[in-house]
């Protein structure tokens, strides 16, 4: 009897394994085709999306496949339903936290609804599993940029470029910084010297800045001191770069002279900037330079493209009035020497056009025409300090003067971060 039991458990035994072997393959292969005909729906085009949803729901009821869950959650997310892509994906996170797609289609969902804290603590969740992984990294930083806390974003970024020095995202990254991204108060002071052609008496024009960071942007105060043509004359300024939403960012600025022997009674100013993607920002605004004889309205847009090591921009300044509307354009190439945006470059500026545009004092306004060639260098000494040094030089038409005179240009900046 115990004989006969042994050899009908050892059948069972080898039944189910039969079994196993021919079923748990048609259920892997089930599994497959119900994930990659649903990913194949979603890709096609929209109007297959819900198909494809309605596929993964009937799979997804009747068993649990982390797979299947986190393209289900996917899909939902592109249909902008953020809150039921978020169960289910999170579903998904709560046995793996960094899975490989389902924490991307999460941050995603996080990032399109507008809630980049939700995308900081996932990424964070990741990091204590996976701490040196640089996608989970490059999201942290992301979400904290778009809380405007760019300090700690910059740390990110940096810790990356400790990990992977040539990730070129993360470069990127850090040297997309805005003056409204500005961390730490810094002080300025710089020094401009101009001699003519002609022979005519230099130029000379000091200035002392000081730029702060604050919850919505950061303030610049300047006071300015020109010396031109046996005249003295001052211009308090101010700058204001807030920030609006992530990638968008503005610019105001006022300046008044008390004594109006060179600078214009005011002047104010306006931008808006908007980040498009690819490494592409585009910008529009507003300048008015307010005389005691009258004032210039000036239009001006740009548009910039981060490339590698290089910073692009171009441009436009135009300026209506009589006989006829004239304009500037200006151009520049700047290249990073090192992963920071506001410090470390070498840049190349060229301009073609009527002056008022780029009018400073009351003598600038009496310029034609000029076409001008600059060369920068920015460099970080240390942790608190940089230096900057331009020179350059302009050939210009003024109105009853040489028909090309030359100015030229030395100028030199000192910067202290507290």
């Amino acid at each position: 009897m115990k004989r006969v039991n042994r050899r009908l458990i050892a059948n069972v035994v080898v039944l189910l394994a039969v079994l196993a072997s021919v079923c748990l393959p048609v259920m892997a292969q089930d599994n497959q085709d119900v994930v990659t005909q649903a990913r194949q729906l979603a890709y096609s085009g929209k109007e297959h999306r819900e198909q494809a949803l309605t596929m993964l729901k009937t799979y997804l009821d009747k068993q649990d496949d982390a797979d299947a869950r986190t393209l289900y959650g996917t899909i939902l997310s592109w249909q902008g339903r953020y809150d039921e892509a978020r169960i289910q994906l999170r579903m998904v996170l709560a046995n793996s936290p960094a899975h490989g797609d389902a924490l991307p289609a999460a941050l995603n969902v996080e990032f399109w609804s507008g809630h980049p804290e939700n995308a900081d603590q996932l990424a964070r969740t990741a990091l204590a599993k996976e701490p040196d992984n640089v996608q989970w990294m490059l999201a942290e930083a992301k979400a904290l940029r778009e809380m405007h806390h760019e300090r700690d974003a910059n740390r990110v970024l940096d810790r990356i470029l400790v990990v992977d020095n040539g990730n070129q995202t993360a470069k990127e990254m850090r040297r997309e910084v805005p003056a409204s991204g500005a961390t730490e108060p810094e002080v300025t002071i710089t020094h401009t010297y101009d001699w003519f052609s002609d022979g005519r008496s230099a130029q000379h024009e000091t200035s002392v800045s000081i730029s702060t960071p604050t919850r919505y942007g950061s303030v610049i105060a300047r006071e300015s001191r020109a010396d031109r043509f046996g005249l003295k004359s001052y211009q308090s300024e101010i700058d204001f770069y807030p920030r609006i939403r992530p990638g968008t960012y503005g610019y105001l600025n006022f300046g008044y002279s008390f004594d109006t022997n060179l600078y214009p009674k005011f002047r104010v100013g306006a931008d808006l900037f908007q980040s498009v993607g690819h490494g592409f920002e585009l910008s529009g605004g507003y300048r008015y330079l307010g005389f005691t004889s009258g004032g210039v309205n000036i239009a001006t847009f740009a548009v910039s493209k981060y490339y590698h090591n290089f910073l692009f921009t171009g441009r436009g300044y135009v300026v209506p009035g009589s006989p006829g509307t004239s304009g500037t354009a200006q151009f520049s190439a700047r290249y990073f020497l090192g992963s920071e945006g506001l410090h470390d470059y070498i840049e190349a500026r060229y301009s073609h056009g009527a002056s008022p545009a780029l009018a400073q004092t009351t003598q600038d306004i009496q310029v034609l025409a000029a076409d001008s060639w600059t060369l920068v260098f920015d460099k970080r000494l240390a942790k608190r300090w940089a230096f900057q040094f331009s020179g350059g030089a302009g050939r210009s038409e003024q109105v009853g003067t040489l028909p090309n005179l030359w100015q030229y240009t030395l100028s030199g900046s000192l910067y202290f971060k507290f």
